[in-house]
């Protein structure tokens, strides 16, 4: 029982943040400043307690009891994840505080961030799926209220609710999930799941199982062609933007690598969770380079950010993806709070000008250069794509990256010197990549379950088709503009601009079935 402490510590973290919520709601006679500064101590009480219950789980060990009837599940995962989430709360609520300084819905605000963020720290330390499903749920409604904060927006009001009906759909998905699981285990515990063997004559309600896990998945990460909220949600303040794609967007991806061990049963499931991912990644990476608003550009990097995770997880690679969560979170929280200086850096920014007289060659010194530094980092760290296929890709696709830096850098500025220069940073970023990802490796091995080898036709292929659709945007980043690319270019530059029309569908599908209701004041609440 000795332990016990771990399991206070990590109920405390959601506990202090549902506080802090509380209070935005019940004090409505207290000063806006008094209730945000209450808001962020309790923020950043939470990252101290993330910090206990975390160095508690590294040196004791995984927990997996109930505390007060509340399971709960304790392990690397879990804290790496509950830190992250914390770490991201503390930072947007804080910045919050200044955002919303003066705004009339400010103490309403923080009221739903508090809750929001609190939600997913709860769904991160239960132990059972009832609970999980419930925080899951929550989470979409308490953010619900956030995207709704202007009502006086149309556009607000579209985009809500069209995630409001893709989130009642992946919630569905997550509910027939735990009858199915309930049915093959008897449980819904996650100590008792993942231990528990299968039932030859369980195995069909398994995959059934499987597939509802990856549909609640793919509702939740903003797959295509699910995606279309995500750009529209700009209407919103930005520490909800920050908050939403460093954070709740990866709830997805985190219920895939908790739930690894029952996907690896049904390779199926996995097998249709590649594909989709595969499709995201190159969908939002090509539209990406085609928007204006530097926001959008962020949306659109995300859905194809949550494209790779996705894929990563359909290849087995489950640490993988949770590095690739951590670092997205990291980078794209940073991104929105951060994006009103965007404009003043890129001017404060100097560089060379590209050159006129460029050499073709030096693109393929370049591609042999990144190929010579990736296939080496793999030789050196000891993976294969037979034992690490997700590392492994995305490890290719950090070659393309390195051609792309490479070649920009001769682009600008001719000579060995150069070469020498961007190699270097170049090995380092090799470096750092393949050590991050042994790390991973090695420190979840026993959290989540083994990656699937590349052993069929299919891996094969959809290997193929993700190096082959990345190369290609690889060389429109590099052609164009040009006289070759441009009469190509420009006939599909619209389509891909307005992201081949899916969302333009959806909202005509809003508009007809769920019209807004417009209105003109946003203090007291979110009307609709």
């Amino acid at each position: 029982m000795m332990t016990n402490w771990i399991a206070y510590a990590a109920l405390s973290v959601p506990t202090q943040l549902f506080c802090a919520g509380l209070i935005s709601s019940i004090l409505v006679h207290a000063k806006t400043r008094t209730i945000t500064s209450v808001c962020s101590v309790l923020s950043l009480a939470a990252v101290v307690s993330a910090l206990v219950c975390a160095s508690g789980v590294f040196i004791n060990g995984k927990y997996q009891d109930s505390v007060s009837s509340i399971d709960l599940y304790i392990d690397r995962l879990s804290v790496i994840m509950l830190l992250l989430v914390a770490f991201i709360g503390a930072i947007v609520i804080r910045y919050s505080g200044n955002y919303l300084e003066g705004d009339s819905g400010q103490r309403r605000f923080m009221q739903w961030l508090s809750w929001t963020v609190a939600s997913v720290m709860l769904l991160v330390i239960t132990g059972h799926f009832v609970v999980f499903v419930i925080a899951w749920v929550f989470t979409s409604l308490s953010l619900h209220r956030l995207l709704l904060f202007y009502p006086e927006r149309p556009g607000a009001h579209i985009a809500a609710r069209k995630k409001f009906v893709i989130s009642r759909l992946g919630d569905i998905a997550l509910v027939l999930a735990g009858v199915s699981l309930y049915q093959v285990f008897g449980t819904l515990e996650f100590s008792a799941i993942f231990n528990a063997s299968i039932p030859p004559a369980k195995e069909a309600t398994l995959t059934a199982a499987a597939f509802f896990l990856v549909f609640g998945a793919v509702m939740k990460s903003a797959q295509f062609p699910f995606h279309s909220w995500l750009p529209e949600v700009m209407e919103t303040p930005t520490p909800v933007s920050a908050l939403m794609h460093a954070g709740i967007i990866n709830a997805g991806g985190f219920l895939v690598i908790r739930m690894s061990h029952v996907l690896v049963q049904a390779p199926a499931a996995l097998h249709v969770l590649a594909i989709i991912g595969t499709v995201t990644a190159l969908f939002g990476s090509l539209t990406m380079l085609t928007q204006t608003s530097i926001k959008k550009s962020l949306a659109f990097s995300t859905i194809g950010q949550m494209g790779f995770m996705i894929l990563q997880c359909g290849l087995g690679a489950f640490s993988s993806a949770l590095l690739h969560i951590i670092a997205h979170a990291l980078y794209k929280a940073h991104a929105f709070l951060s994006s009103g200086s965007v404009v003043d850096i890129a001017r404060a920014a100097w560089a060379p000008p590209v050159r006129d007289n460029r050499h073709p060659g030096e693109l393929l010194l370049a591609f042999f250069t990144a190929l010579a530094l990736t296939l080496g980092g793999g030789y050196l760290f000891g993976l294969s794509l037979e034992q690490e296929p997700g590392i492994m890709l995305l490890g290719t696709i950090l070659q393309m990256a390195l051609t792309y830096l490479l070649w920009d850098a001769l682009a600008h500025q001719a000579g060995l010197g150069t070469l020498i220069r961007a190699t270097l940073i170049a090995t380092g970023i090799t470096v750092l990549y393949f050590a991050l990802q042994i790390s991973f490796l090695k420190l979840l091995h026993t959290e989540i379950a083994s990656a699937m080898p590349v052993n069929s036709l299919f891996d094969g292929l959809l290997l193929s088709i993700v190096l082959a659709g990345f190369f290609s945007i690889l060389m429109l980043q590099i052609q164009y503009p040009g006289p070759a690319a441009a009469r190509i270019w420009q006939a599909a530059y619209v389509h891909i601009y307005n992201g081949f029309y899916i969302s333009i569908i959806a909202n005509r599908l809003v508009k007809t079935y769920w019209p807004p209701v417009r209105t003109f004041d946003h203090s007291g609440g979110a009307q609709q």
